[in-house]
């Protein structure tokens, strides 16, 4: 069962990778949120380090060691944590009119 885990960890840390560089290179991030983000490099950095995150913990789960597994997992939620600051300070500040923004 931890293979199937770590395969769809890896599924979405890819996703994530792709939506980082695209956001990253060419300021291309996805329709539906296109409108709450205001800073699109930090966007991307944010889905980057989200990427790098989920692939620690799909790393752990296919450890053998109970160590590894927990280092892995508690690694990889700290890196998630950070992506969550990152991709929120990317965002327009609550309560303002996106309209008059430009």
């Amino acid at each position: 069962m931890a293979i199937y885990l770590a395969a769809l960890c890896a599924l979405w840390a890819l996703v994530a990778a792709v939506g980082g560089i695209a956001a990253i290179a060419f300021g291309w991030v996805l329709p539906n949120i296109r409108a709450g983000v205001r800073y699109k490099r930090a966007y991307g950095v944010g889905a980057l380090v989200s990427a790098v995150g989920t692939s620690f913990m799909a790393a752990g789960e296919m450890t053998s060691s109970d160590l590894l597994h927990s280092a892995a997992h508690t690694v990889g939620v700290l890196f998630l944590a950070l992506s969550i600051g990152l991709i929120r300070a990317s965002k327009h500040p609550a309560g303002t009119d996106l309209g008059a923004l430009g």
